[in-house]
């Protein structure tokens, strides 16, 4: 009987410590923190929600948006259709961060080293190895792992300088043979195309 409570007493003591010593990898930051200068948002449901990638998608990206739009209109909102991995990915393509960021500066806005998001009015996290250009919640974002770049998304881009945003889109589609694909509004856009670009702002 004291053996058993004995063990019972060790089981409890291992989940207590082993809790107490586990470190939360992404924590909720306070108001202050996620409201302080130099700090830029987005809400978690728009990451990659207006992605930019490599064109070898293109086929995949509108055969996608086919197959969301029928979903739509069986399921309306009740259930959620989720979007297969590109096949090729962005991270493929080995974008410098450095050599990304010189063009994004092209935008004329500030360029922003601490990104939050989250959800809801309160919870809010940091978005870690990103960096966002733009203000507000209009900015071109990425995330980068090893110096290299693994996602570029966008949110409300107009409310950015139009003609800035054109060219820097363009220089960044002609540099990497890139693609704008907006979920939202299930429109793709070639970045080599400067008057698909300036349609698609309109």
């Amino acid at each position: 009987m004291a053996i058993g409570i004995g063990i019972i007493i060790a089981l409890f003591a291992l989940i207590y410590f082993s809790k107490s010593n586990t470190k939360t990898e992404h924590p909720e930051l306070t108001k202050t923190e996620y409201r302080a200068k130099g700090t830029i948002f987005y809400h978690e449901d728009d990451f990659c929600q207006i992605e930019i990638v490599p064109k070898e998608n293109l086929s995949d990206l509108l055969k996608q948006a086919d197959n969301i739009a029928d979903f739509s209109t069986e399921n309306g909102y009740s259930d959620i259709y989720v979007r297969e991995e590109n096949k090729v990915s962005l991270k493929s393509r080995e974008i410098d961060k450095t050599e990304l960021e010189k063009l994004l500066a092209e935008l004329g806005t500030e360029k922003h080293t601490e990104v939050i998001t989250g959800y809801g009015s309160d919870y809010r996290v940091k978005s870690e190895n990103t960096i966002g250009f733009g203000k507000e919640y209009s900015a071109v974002y990425f995330d980068f792992e090893n110096d290299k770049v693994k996602n570029i998304w966008t949110t409300n881009l107009f409310g950015l300088n139009n003609d800035k945003v054109v060219d820097v889109l363009s220089r960044i589609g002609k540099k990497w043979n890139l693609v704008l694909m907006d979920w939202n509004r299930s429109e793709l856009v070639d970045l080599s195309n400067k008057e698909m670009i300036k349609k698609y702002l309109k």
